[in-house]
């Protein structure tokens, strides 16, 4: 019997072929590769050609990863899903908000045009940019200041915002420099700082004061005037019948005819140069601005309380100015006024003479003839007032006829000595008319 030794088929100690050995060392390389960072771009070369353990590892490794991530994205997808699901709803827009922004953008823009439209206009005015280029003969009274003058320059057209004028000056600090009186020669194309220097730094021409009475008319305030030669004859006929002042007190007087001005001409002492070339219409603009000025807070509220208009006042203080002598019965005799105004259905006519002395050109007591003249200042045949001013009143007859005295006075008759008989009922009034014929009797005799 042959002894026989046994080899198992595969034996741990068996030594490895050559091609095993190579099989693991790739394995590990690829494995270490796979643990390492790419170093060199030229090493997986040839990767695509020949399929090897190390990139089919990375394969596998690749759609494990793949795997994992799509699994997260879809539990992520569902978590976002279910929270969506409990997550409030989402408000809508208001419609109102978007107008009331719209209306804030319209009207922040329309604000801005506006400002930038008067900046424009005043920046036009300040600096003389486009403005007719003509010299205009300006006067000025006396005592009158650089800011005083601002609207008697807007109304003869060398400025065309008196305000922004004003203005300027008391920024510039030259508002209440003093003007000498007379009579300069501007231009519209002349800017703010130009028509400054030109009424501060120049002379002007030989000036004369004129003083003009309360209760002068018209025709005596023409006279005046061309009697200290401060213009011609032609000159002030024109201006007084022809020109349209722009004052916002004579609106409702528009438009010019003859005596239209009658009751707005303040009478005060004036400073006016003696040419008789020059515009009148600046002279009488003076005495304009200065009714302006006088016709102040108390009279207008006055007015209001009665209702009365100005030309109303006017009228009213015309006839006040004509009438009273004395400075206490003023205000006495526009209660007269009025109270018959107020009951016009018992007292109708006003009978006041001095409206009709001023139809009939004189001041001598009036005659038969008279009381028959066919005129509307015939206030014995014409109810309620006159149709205007019969002379040009001051300030105490304007004030008296906004604040008449509160009594039941209808009549009063005139004394010699230039006060006033009062009477409620018709025979006092009558017994009052014999005393003041008497006295007139013995005032003629002496």
């Amino acid at each position: 019997m042959e002894n026989h030794r046994y080899t198992p088929k595969h034996s741990e100690n068996k030594p490895r072929s050559r091609a095993t050995s190579n099989a693991s060392r790739r394995t590990r390389d690829s494995v270490d590769s796979a643990r390492r960072p790419y170093r060199r771009k030229d090493a997986d070369l040839f990767s695509d050609q020949v399929p090897t353990h190390n990139s089919m590892r990375r394969s596998l490794n690749t759609e494990s990863r793949s795997t994992r991530r799509g699994s997260r994205s879809q539990a992520d997808d569902l978590f976002e899903n279910e929270t969506h699901a409990y997550r409030t709803p989402r408000r809508k827009k208001s419609k109102t908000g978007c107008a009331l922004a719209s209306l804030y953008f319209i009207v922040i823009f329309g604000i801005s045009v506006c400002l930038s439209v008067v900046l424009i206009f005043a920046a036009n005015d300040a600096l003389a940019l486009v403005k007719d280029d003509q010299d205009i003969s300006f006067v000025v009274a006396e005592d009158t200041t650089v800011s005083g003058i601002s609207q008697q320059l807007d109304q003869s057209g060398v400025v065309n915002y008196g305000t922004f004028f004003r203005l300027f000056n008391s920024l510039q600090g030259d508002g209440d420099v003093i003007i000498s009186a007379g009579v300069y020669t501007l231009n519209p194309t002349m800017d703010y700082d130009q028509i400054v220097s030109a009424l501060t730094e120049t002379t002007s021409t030989t000036t004369v004061k004129v003083t003009i009475p309360e209760g002068y008319t018209i025709a005596q305030i023409r006279q005046t005037l061309l009697d200290n030669n401060v213009t011609s004859e032609a000159l002030l006929d024109d201006a007084l019948n022809n020109y349209a002042f722009k004052h916002d007190f004579l609106k409702d007087e528009q438009p010019p005819r003859e005596n239209w001005l009658e009751g707005y001409l303040f009478p005060d002492t004036y400073e006016f140069v003696q040419d008789s070339k020059q515009p009148i219409y600046e002279v009488l603009n003076v005495m304009l601005n200065n009714f302006d000025t006088k016709y102040d807070e108390q009279i207008e509220e006055g007015a209001k309380e009665l209702g009365l208009t100005t030309h109303e006042v006017v009228v009213i203080a015309s006839l006040i100015e004509r009438e009273a002598k004395e400075a206490d019965e003023f205000s006495k005799i526009s209660g007269v006024i009025h109270n018959r105004l107020n009951n016009s259905e018992e007292y109708p006519y006003l009978q006041i003479d001095a409206s009709l002395q001023y139809a009939v050109g004189h001041n001598n007591p009036l005659t038969e003839e008279d009381l028959k003249l066919d005129s509307p200042y015939n206030l014995y045949t014409n109810k309620g007032l006159p149709p205007g001013p019969i002379c040009n009143p001051g300030y105490n007859a304007l004030y008296a006829a906004t604040h008449p005295d509160d009594h039941d006075y209808y009549y009063y008759v005139a004394m010699p000595d230039g006060t006033h008989l009062f009477a409620e009922t018709n025979s006092e009034h009558n017994r009052n008319r014999e005393r003041a014929e008497e006295a007139w009797a013995e005032a003629n005799n002496e």
